[in-house]
């Protein structure tokens, strides 16, 4: 067995009927029957991509593809089988040269119709190219033809029709159709493009959602191009249009008997080159708010580590971030109101946010805390451990120790994907033994008997299952960690003038400032703990300050 030849497989199906019927289990059987039926082979891993076309969205922006080359790169498989090669992508400029990739990664690449692609001599090349252009050209009919003339349209700033999208008008380009009819394109309006640049500041800067913005903008007055009020989904079709960022896409909606619907973005049709004249929002930015609003999807949200990101209405500064550190429960915004009544008759009403321990207030836990405490008291304290903490930052090289201590964290993510990588592979073997027992077992050779080598086969399927799950999930973890490290070392590098701009900001944009830097706060009926993102205990050690007593003291209090 240590000869045999490692083989992952990859299944796609690009659309949501093949989805729902038989097409995965379909290429799995005929991928893992093609693995049994030679000796030396042996199945470590699947990769399975759902609802994605291989002719319209690039490798680039497909995961299972990523993933697989970084696999690759690790050397976790030896071989890469498919069911038919049009399965790695139909783009006849692109998968070519994806299937070579992998060839020049000491890779064989097989499919299961079409056996064996090697890339050794000139002709092997161009069977290569020719097999591609075939695949993309079943894709590529007439509609196809008409969706490279609109790209060509799009990166010429030619409008198609319709109303352009907030933030840019229609001009004259001097270019007329076959009709003699001049042809419009897009140009920033430059009445508008405030709106669209303060959309996603507000995003980013201050932590709004969609509903927030559209409020504001309708209490304002402001509305949008058809002169309608703003709701969830405008916003958010601002948000996520790459128009925005140079990159005017179409096909992200869709007409059925007359009514508009959005199209995923696997969907979308997107000029390779950037139309400069067309950027309201710099392209970095507008992907930091894309991965802000990730971060805010339901499935994140569910996630009990979830505090990152995400701001709330609550006139508290920490609402969010701050626990109890009795019962570890989420603190909460609640009120206390008095109402009194002056000399003269007038009545008057005081309202006064405070902080409340959800697990003690509506009794889920055991806690022997309190159950309210003093906005004023918490946020005071806080405010001022922050501002002690950055004083300290001030005085050394913060911005090494902030690359360094990061990429060890990311390093060791990498290091777990590797181990379940080599869990997987042990898995996949264990289960090909189980599977060629079978036979035996059947014939009375073997002394497992058939109930038992199924359960033990279902078994291991469930453990493979999970293993590609936790990977998936470590995958988003490393994701995440180099969202953290940018994040990091900005705020390194912006020490020296944090607390000038904190001082500045307002309400909202205070919040996002602070949870910037701090991971969390756990209070206590007489102290308050503060662990911040970049550690300073960590830090302060790796800088040989150890007889630095007063800070290694604050240093302590801080991560406790």
């Amino acid at each position: 067995m240590a000869d045999k030849k490692r083989v992952a497989t990859l299944y796609r199906v690009s659309t949501k009927g093949q989805m729902d019927g038989n097409d995965i289990p379909l290429q799995q059987r005929s991928c893992r029957g093609f693995i049994d039926s030679r000796e030396d082979w042996i199945l470590v891993k699947e990769y399975v991509e759902k609802g994605v076309s291989g002719f319209k969205v690039s490798a680039a922006n497909r995961d299972i593809i990523q993933q697989a080359k970084e696999d690759a790169e690790n050397g976790v498989f030896d071989v890469l089988l498919v069911f038919m090669f049009d399965r790695l992508g139909r783009k006849d400029d692109e998968t070519p040269f994806v299937l070579e990739w992998f060839v020049k990664q000491g890779v064989e690449m097989w499919s299961v119709m079409e056996g064996q692609q090697k890339i050794e001599q000139h002709g092997d090349r161009l069977m290569n190219y020719l097999r591609f252009w075939q695949s993309s050209g079943e894709s590529r009919k007439t509609s196809d033809r008409v969706n490279e003339k609109h790209v060509q349209m799009a990166e010429d700033g030619i409008y198609r029709g319709g109303t352009p999208p907030f933030g840019y008008k229609l001009v004259k380009s001097g270019l007329k159709n076959k009709k003699g009819k001049e042809l419009m394109k897009l140009a920033i309006d430059e009445d508008k493009k405030h709106i669209v640049v303060e959309i996603f500041y507000l995003v980013k800067e201050e932590g709004y959602g969609s509903n927030r913005i559209a409020k504001l903008l309708n209490e304002r007055g402001v509305t949008t191009s058809t002169g309608s009020k703003w709701n969830t989904g405008s916003i958010n079709f601002i948000l996520r249009n790459p128009a925005y960022k140079g990159y005017p896409t179409y096909g992200k909606r869709k007409s059925k008997e007359g009514v508009f619907a959005t199209r995923g973005k696997e969907d979308w049709v997107m000029p390779e080159k950037q139309v400069k004249e067309l950027v309201i929002i710099n392209e970095d930015y507008f992907d930091s708010v894309q991965t802000i609003r990730t971060s805010r999807s339901p499935e994140n949200v569910k996630n009990e580590d979830y505090i990152r990101m995400n701001t709330t209405k609550s006139p508290l500064l920490f609402v969010g971030i701050i626990k109890c550190g009795h019962c570890g429960s989420p603190m909460t915004t609640t009120y206390c109101q008095k109402t009194y009544k002056l000399a003269d008759g007038t009545v008057k009403k005081w309202k006064k946010a405070k902080y409340r321990c959800s697990g003690k207030a509506l009794a889920k836990v055991e806690c022997s805390g309190q159950t309210l405490y003093s906005n004023d008291k918490i946020e005071d304290t806080v405010l001022d451990e922050v501002r002690m903490y950055l004083n300290y930052m001030k005085k050394f090289n913060y911005e090494d120790f902030a690359k360094d201590y990061n990429h060890e964290q990311y390093e060791n993510i990498k290091k777990e994907i590797d181990k379940k990588n080599k869990e997987l592979e042990n898995e996949y073997k264990e289960l090909d033994t189980l599977k060629k027992e079978i036979p035996k077992s059947i014939l009375g050779q073997s002394a497992f008997k058939p109930e038992l080598l199924s359960q033990l086969t279902q078994s291991k399927e469930e453990n493979i299952e999970a293993l590609n799950t936790k990977l998936g999930e470590l995958h988003n973890d490393l994701t995440e960690k180099k969202i953290e490290i940018d994040s990091l070392k900005e705020f390194a590098s912006s020490i020296s003038i944090w607390d000038t701009k904190f001082n500045e900001a307002n309400h909202d944009k205070k919040k996002v400032m602070l949870r910037n830097i701090i991971d969390y706060i756990e209070v206590f009926r007489d102290s308050i703990d503060i662990k911040f993102k970049l550690d300073v205990a960590q830090f302060l050690s790796d800088c040989g300050n150890g007889s630095v007593s007063e800070l290694r003291g604050r240093a302590h209090r801080w991560q406790r």
